[in-house]
């Protein structure tokens, strides 16, 4: 196998192979967004309890999907070096042990997901919300198998620089869900309307559909069916697969889950605070969400990248890897923050009229603009060091970071005198700015001290 798919040698080929690895995840990104705007709009149309069961369901499957997601992310960076090494072998391992993991992942949080009666029955809902959010999850937990599997698919091919599939089969799948949305929550012919219980038939028939074409990629791809192996799928291979994938994939899990978790806590915490300041705070999590997509795919991009370049043993163009890697961070998050400072009136004013509402929002747009040059930072350390399998420290990172001090201090700050006068909303997202200053600067650190780990590691491969 030959390894010129990583042989850059300047600054701007490293910059060009970066970027043909991150655009196409982030449209594919932006279109698996879309999927649950789909959802929201649809069911908002059927009425206010489903667009009620949709939010809530959307809210406890997230948390589920993304664990999973956390584990099998693992894989990319685990293909991209043995790919980078020119290890054929420990390609098609990491594929095949990938989705041996995949299913047992995917089927435990299916029964997860149709077996939370207890988290409804403790909210106190409304009998017919009640019904439409345990419908909606029972029903999109028969998808979790196949969408884990993709993943796993998707994650595998991703390692060895293949990003395009990920988009084309991310934007049919958003085109594909709204026709199936349509049927299933309004009726046609010989099938009922199911409200927004029909988002989840929808949802589960989408993700089967991303499964069935990622099989069919990976087998005609000349790439991607190099490496497959199918008569060993069954064999598992603890020590040399599964092991090394759980290694890097529950801590990434962890990381993100603690991230994920942060926002939703955040808002349960400000909701005594008024209507005003709840819809506030999800104009500027809705704007901050989809600004993130730019340096999250960023992030994916260089996990893939850097997996590579640390399997083929050239210290040179790591060095080019990682200056463009945090040249373009930096750039990143200064063009958001300017950005996110300059239009945050005309923004906000795009989501509502109300004045009140408008004046709070405008100042959380302040405080997010104040945190986007840390915030991509901290993604591309993050993403480097998944792609030097180091995820141990990211994950106690974000658990300070996220936790301690964006939700811990935020709360402080936002509802007690302990420190100052309770500052409200304002006060949470002075904490995340903190927290995501603390976690750019904790993760640049590790970064450092874990290049020269793996240059020595590199080195000593290379001499070896």
């Amino acid at each position: 196998m030959s390894n010129s798919v990583i042989a850059t040698h300047s600054f701007g080929a490293e910059s060009q192979k970066l970027w043909q690895l991150a655009w196409p995840i982030l449209l594919a990104q932006l279109a698996l967004t879309g999927l649950g705007v789909v959802d929201t709009l649809m069911s908002g149309w059927s009425g206010t309890q489903d667009l009620a069961a949709i939010g809530l369901g959307t809210s406890i499957l997230l948390p589920i999907f993304m664990f999973a997601t956390g584990v099998l992310l693992a894989i990319t960076p685990l293909v991209g070096k043995a790919y980078g090494k020119g290890d054929s072998v420990a390609v098609s391992r990491f594929l095949n042990q990938g989705l041996w993991l995949a299913l047992p992942l995917g089927i435990v949080s299916a029964l997860v997901l149709a077996n939370l009666q207890f988290i409804l029955n403790w909210l106190s809902l409304e009998p017919r919300v009640f019904q439409l959010t345990d419908d909606y999850l029972f029903y999109i937990s028969f998808g979790l198998p196949a969408v884990a599997l993709y993943q796993a698919l998707r994650f595998y091919w991703e390692g060895l620089g293949q990003t395009l599939p990920t988009m084309w089969i991310s934007l049919v799948a958003l085109l594909l869900n709204i026709p199936l949305n349509a049927i299933f929550i309004f009726g046609w012919g010989a099938i009922e309307p199911m409200g927004a219980a029909g988002c989840g038939v929808a949802s589960a028939l989408v993700m089967w559909f991303m499964l069935v074409v990622g099989l069919i990629y990976v087998q005609r791809n000349r790439l991607t069916k190099s490496f497959i192996q199918w008569h060993k799928i069954l064999h598992c291979q603890w020590r040399e697969g599964v092991l090394p994938i759980l290694k890097i994939g529950v801590p990434n899990a962890m990381a993100l889950l603690f991230e994920v978790s942060l926002f939703t806590l955040i808002a349960l915490f400000v909701a005594p605070l008024g209507t005003d300041v709840i819809a506030a705070q999800q104009i500027a999590i809705s704007v901050t969400s989809l600004l993130f997509m730019l340096p999250l795919s960023w992030g994916l991009a260089l996990t893939v990248r850097v997996g590579q370049v640390y399997g083929s043993g050239n210290i040179a163009h790591m060095h080019l890897l990682l200056k463009a890697a945090l040249v373009y961070a930096v750039i990143l998050g200064l063009i958001l923050a300017i950005n996110t400072y300059i239009w945050r009136e005309q923004i906000t004013s795009l989501y509502s009229e109300d004045m009140a509402v408008i004046s709070i929002a405008i100042i959380l747009m302040i405080f997010a603009a104040g945190y986007q040059l840390f915030d991509a930072i901290q993604v591309a350390c993050a993403g480097i060091l998944r792609g030097f399998h180091d995820t141990h420290i990211t994950m106690w990172v974000t658990f300070l970071s996220y936790w301690l001090i964006g939700l811990g201090l935020g709360y402080i700050l936002s509802l007690t005198d302990w420190l100052v006068e309770p500052m409200g909303v304002y006060g949470f997202w002075l904490g995340i700015c903190l927290g995501l200053g603390l976690a750019a600067i904790l993760l640049t650190w590790r970064l450092i001290s874990k290049k020269a780990q793996v240059y020595a590691e590199m080195a000593q491969e290379h001499q070896s």
